[in-house]
């Protein structure tokens, strides 16, 4: 049930790629993240079509750019307008995984006042990948807007 009267409940979110050279991204997907291929559709040699890929409980769908229909990698703009942040065990482990795979550190892995080590990486497809797993005790919301605004200096 949504939660405001009159818009349609949202069941299932996914985040969906748009990659160059989706064979190659999905092999770096699963050997990096250990992520599972669970669906493919593509013509022998040709693009990736459509595939999904489970990164634990979520499922990430992945496609080939398409220029004819305006689909486009964040390679064709160089930039990207959303990161993918992944909760893990051990982000150093994973941050130099990635790395050897062709992954580029962007922020090294360090400890943040919020109370998370992360690090954020560019894939060699163009997207960014936050990742990110918990140091100390938890802190509540509050504590965490405390910590932003006293290591932004406000």
């Amino acid at each position: 049930m949504s939660e405001q009267p009159g818009v349609p409940s949202i069941h299932e979110v996914f985040i969906y790629l748009i990659v160059r050279g989706g064979a190659d991204a999905i092999d770096f997907y699963t050997r990096v993240f250990g992520a599972r291929e669970v669906f493919r559709l593509q013509e022998p040699g040709g693009p990736v079509g459509h595939a999904e890929l489970e990164f634990g409980p979520v499922t990430v769908m992945l496609a080939d750019e398409h220029p004819e229909m305006n689909l486009l990698s964040p390679l064709a703009f160089g930039g990207t307008g959303a990161r993918v942040h992944l909760h893990v065990d051990d982000v150093d482990v994973l941050a130099r995984r990635a790395v050897d795979a062709g992954a580029v550190i962007l922020f090294g892995p360090a400890d943040q006042p919020h109370g998370e080590r992360q690090c954020r990486l560019r894939d060699p497809w163009g997207h960014e990948w936050l990742l990110g797993h918990p140091v100390g005790e938890p802190l509540s919301r509050e504590e965490m807007l405390r910590a932003y605004q006293e290591s932004a200096g406000g």
